[in-house]
């Protein structure tokens, strides 16, 4: 009769409620999807019901101060845990090993590659005298257009006052002094 009583509880409780009894029963941690999979038989959601919840609940689980992340893809009561995991984060489980391998080649490998480099130079100078030089045949005209901006924002510039700017500063200084 007991855990009939149970289950009727977890019925009524929220999904976060049952959660936290659901891993109180269980007395260690558990995956979340082993969860979620024990809470909706227990609570008797459809398929189509548990597809519209899922993704809702891991949000309010994930940031729930009641669990935390052991490890392993467990989770557990915070309560249960020692204080050192409530402070980690998700950098501290996936440490991976560093490993520093020396790169050998051998000299014929090496001189391979060096040959194959200098006949893809010799291809591309090849390529370069068989193409016409498209600089050349630039209009006039429009490389004046260019230059005939850049002296105008360099005339711009000339005019531009260190006198008034520095007044300006001063007054803008003086309002936020007072």
């Amino acid at each position: 009769m007991e855990g009939t009583e149970k289950m009727t509880d977890i019925k009524q409780l929220s999904l976060i409620e049952a959660a936290e009894a659901i891993l109180r029963q269980n007395k260690g941690p558990m995956t979340f999807l082993d969860l979620f999979k024990v809470m909706s038989e227990s609570k008797g959601f459809t398929e189509a019901q548990i597809a519209d919840i899922i993704s809702q609940f891991y949000a309010d689980f994930i940031i729930s101060a009641k669990f935390v992340y052991t490890g392993d893809d467990l989770w557990d009561l915070k309560s249960r845990q020692s204080i050192d995991l409530w402070d980690k984060d998700g950098a501290y489980y996936q440490e991976f090993p560093e490993y520093e391998e020396e790169v050998e080649f051998d000299e014929d490998e090496e001189d391979e590659l060096e040959d194959e480099e200098l006949d893809e130079d010799e291809e591309e100078e090849d390529e370069a005298t068989l193409e016409p030089d498209f600089e050349a045949e630039l209009d006039d005209d429009f490389e004046e257009d260019f230059v005939d901006e850049d002296e105008e924002a360099l005339v711009e510039e000339d005019d531009f006052d260190d006198d008034k700017y520095n007044e300006y500063m001063d007054d803008y200084e003086d309002m936020y002094d007072e």
